[in-house]
């Protein structure tokens, strides 16, 4: 399993480099860091991505509205991301066209649209995946025909990227392993070790276990999104606070519509995405402020209700109500500290350096992680004894220059023979062969071991998903997975289906059991614990009895 030789990794020698937090920059900050030849450690509390970086609206987008609060930059710089992404992870970032319609009553009216569009296509300098353009009505109902016809005056088309969030950060360890980091989930950071003046390192405990390790550093980087502050002030005591964190849910519904819609809100004003997502419809996002605990952060009914009644409102055919829901989550964004709406506040990050050298990377948004991480790159390089140069400078080598806007995200490390390939592919489905590749890349020769050891694992879960029950053995065995949470909310999206997975529990328990080595009461408790998490997305309905209600079933 590559996490137990991750852990045994961290505690043995010393690395250039820690990395708190494995969320998708945090994975980012690894691959760039590794990929320059640095040894990089890096742990996380929970499951990779687990947090912030699955909860997103699963967009790469330049962040159209962004353009009316006059953060140019920002846009130009998430759409010359949004073009590189696309280019390195093709299969994991995809173009959807978008529909921003214009109803009597709204803020923007179609002539604030066409000019928004304009200058959007403009700062793609281009890199544009279509042409926007202003539509009629009449064109908007031929494109989406469940749109509200009454009000209706015109529509923005123009086009942005879909991704799997947690998929994409995955891919960032997974690469960042390959170049050789030692990367482990469920490892908790407890207090940082120090040498004179300066951290040169952190113990922290193996969640799973209960076990103690050591990993010495010559750096500290602190990339835990919103949790950044409270990771500062375990270096720093009086550090101030530098985030004001949001709490944002989305909702996954049956599908209702054929084209992603982003839409203004008539309670509030804010802009809300009605996205497809595979068989379903995700809507979100809300935004408030987050004043308690930012684990465990779910749906309330009032913020479902708010949701709900903008999609009856866009889509008045669709009827939608709470026993629709198939599930919700929420999520806390790590915004730099602001005053006033949220809406209004900055997507903007800044790198801040304490007095013991703990390197913490604030605020930010996912589209943009891959240049977040370079910037954090650059300053552990030019920090690293003996390499004081910074990109450009004379001395400063090309090994210690990022690559990672040229290096695919696809995982191409595993040769193989063509006698052996063919010998594997021979009377697989041609369906289920090109959905591994797309998948996995070369990485689908593991999965086609597990085939060719027991081809019955060829079968799909169910009916409601395409994984077959191979992957879900591969995500366990290679991919870092160490739950069952994790493999079928993180790895895969069955949870997010209308079964949630249940269908396939009893059959996944039994290879749990026989491939996996797995006992009965470990599996028990998974099961108990993937319950519970399906529970927490249907938290908002009052009087509902988690695992027993027909609505979770």
């Amino acid at each position: 399993m590559r996490r137990a030789a991750a852990l045994a990794r961290l505690g043995a020698g010393r690395f250039d480099l820690l990395i708190i937090g494995g969320g998708i920059v945090g994975a980012g900050i690894a691959r760039d860091a590794a990929m320059r030849g640095l040894s990089v450690a890096l742990i996380e509390q929970g499951d990779f991505a687990g947090g912030t970086s699955s909860k997103t609206s699963k967009l790469i987008h330049g962040g159209l509205r962004y353009l009316e609060h006059g953060r140019l930059r920002l846009v130009r710089e998430s759409l010359c991301e949004r073009a590189v992404l696309r280019g390195i992870a093709p299969s994991m970032v995809r173009p959807v066209s978008i529909l921003l319609p214009s109803f009597h009553g709204d803020r923007r009216s179609p002539g604030t649209i066409r000019l928004g569009l304009w200058l959007y296509g403009l700062l793609a300098a281009g890199r544009q995946l279509r042409a926007p353009q202003l539509v009629s009505a009449r064109r908007a109902l031929t494109l989406e025909p469940g749109l509200r016809v009454e009000g209706l005056r015109a529509a923005g088309l123009y086009a942005d990227c879909q991704m799997d969030d947690a998929r994409l950060c995955l891919s960032n360890i997974l690469q960042a392993a390959s170049f050789g980091a030692a990367c482990a989930n469920y490892v908790r950071l407890t207090e940082f070790l120090r040498a004179g003046q300066r951290l040169c390192g952190a113990a922290a405990e193996d969640v799973l276990t209960g076990r103690t390790i050591e990993i010495q550093a010559a750096t500290v980087v602190n990339a835990t999104g919103p949790w950044s502050d409270r990771v500062r002030r375990v270096s720093e005591a009086s550090a101030p606070e530098r985030l004001s964190p949001t709490k944002g849910i989305h909702v996954i519904l049956p599908k209702l519509l054929q084209e992603a819609l982003f839409v203004q809100s008539r309670m509030d004003r804010r802009m809300i995405f009605l996205l497809p997502y595979g068989d379903y419809t995700l809507v979100g996002t809300t935004e408030s402020r987050v004043d308690g605990p930012l684990e465990g952060l779910q749906a309330t009914a009032d913020e479902v209700d708010y949701l709900l009644s903008e999609v009856n409102r866009v889509l008045p055919g669709s009827h939608v109500s709470e026993a629709d829901v198939i599930s919700t989550f929420a999520g806390a964004r790590p915004l730099l500290a602001f005053s006033g709406g949220a809406a209004g506040a900055s997507r903007e990050h800044r790198i801040d350096i304490d007095r013991w050298g703990l390197i913490s990377i604030l605020g930010g948004k996912y589209t943009t992680y891959r240049r977040m991480a370079a910037q954090v790159v650059d300053v552990v390089a030019a920090g690293r004894p003996g390499k004081g140069a910074r990109p450009g400078d004379r001395g400063w080598r090309a090994g210690e220059r990022c690559l990672t806007d040229q290096v695919s995200l696809i995982e191409t490390v595993h040769p193989i023979t063509l006698s052996h390939w063919q010998e594997l592919t021979r009377n697989l489905d041609p369906d289920l062969l090109a959905r591994l590749l797309i998948r996995y890349g070369t990485a689908s020769v593991a999965v086609l071991r597990w085939l060719a050891h027991d081809p019955s694992l060829a079968a799909q879960v169910c009916p409601h998903h395409e994984y077959s029950y191979a992957e879900l053995l591969h995500v366990l065995d290679a991919e870092f997975a160490c739950t069952v949470t994790d493999v079928l909310a993180r790895r895969t999206r069955i949870a997010w289906s209308s079964c949630q997975g249940l269908d396939a529990l009893s059959r996944f328990s039994e290879l749990l059991e026989r491939h996996a080595g797995w006992t009965r009461p470990v599996i028990e408790q998974q099961l108990e614990q993937y319950h519970q998490f399906l529970a927490g997305g249907l938290a908002f309905r009052p009087g509902l009895t988690p695992f027993r209600d027909s609505a979770i079933r």
